[in-house]
């Protein structure tokens, strides 16, 4: 079939499911597989889906965690793309929505940059002020990627300016960054982010 690549797997240690009527390898031994041609922010991206979905908006949980992870891992053995598997199991989190969540809150700590707080929600006076996609809660600063609907879609676009104005009200500074700011073998938002730590005051 077009765009298919097969291949064969001893069937002892990977865990079957059933999904729209077929069998099917569970996803925690489909990402382990998947070790052998992804780059390991890749890996990083799924592993971070597997064990969030979409709880920090919807408050339903995912049915993976680290626990069905590191089961993989060790069903892989000793086959190839075990080191990168490994790898990227360390640097996977509960928290981001997007793949580009990811992918920032990696180039954020490759830079030098300490690990944000994913899905970070703010209050002021007891109440809550928004949910932000990256924080640095002892420096007050928020970080918001916007995907292309933001831009598109007129309720996301004015929700984002009304989020940024109680964030600021809270005294919370607060960084924007698009697919743009995220190019480029130095992406500009390690930079962007950098000053926005540098300048922001400590709670």
């Amino acid at each position: 079939m077009a765009g298919v690549i097969g291949h064969e797997l001893r069937p002892a240690g990977h865990r079957v499911i059933e999904m729209d009527g077929l069998h099917v390898v569970a996803p925690e031994d489909a990402w382990a597989q998947l070790s052998t041609f992804l780059p390991i922010d890749d890996l990083v991206t799924i592993g971070d889906w597997l064990i969030t979905g979409d709880e920090p908006h919807s408050g339903a949980a995912t049915p993976f965690s680290r626990d069905h992870l590191e089961a993989a891992i060790r069903h892989h053995g000793r086959r190839p793309g075990i080191r990168a598997l490994r790898q990227a199991f360390e640097l996977v989190r509960y928290g981001p929505l997007s793949p580009q969540e990811t992918r920032l809150r990696l180039e954020l700590v490759r830079s030098g940059l300490p690990e944000p707080a994913l899905n970070h929600h703010v209050h002021d006076r007891g109440s809550r002020v928004a949910m932000v996609d990256l924080a640095y809660p002892e420096r007050r600063l928020a970080i918001e990627y916007l995907g292309d609907h933001h831009r598109t879609d007129a309720d996301a676009y004015r929700e984002d300016i009304y989020r940024r104005e109680r964030l600021t009200a809270a005294g919370w500074d607060v960084v924007f960054l698009t697919v743009a700011d995220l190019e480029g073998p130095t992406p500009r938002a390690t930079l962007i982010v950098r000053r926005a730590y540098a300048r922001a005051l400590r709670a």
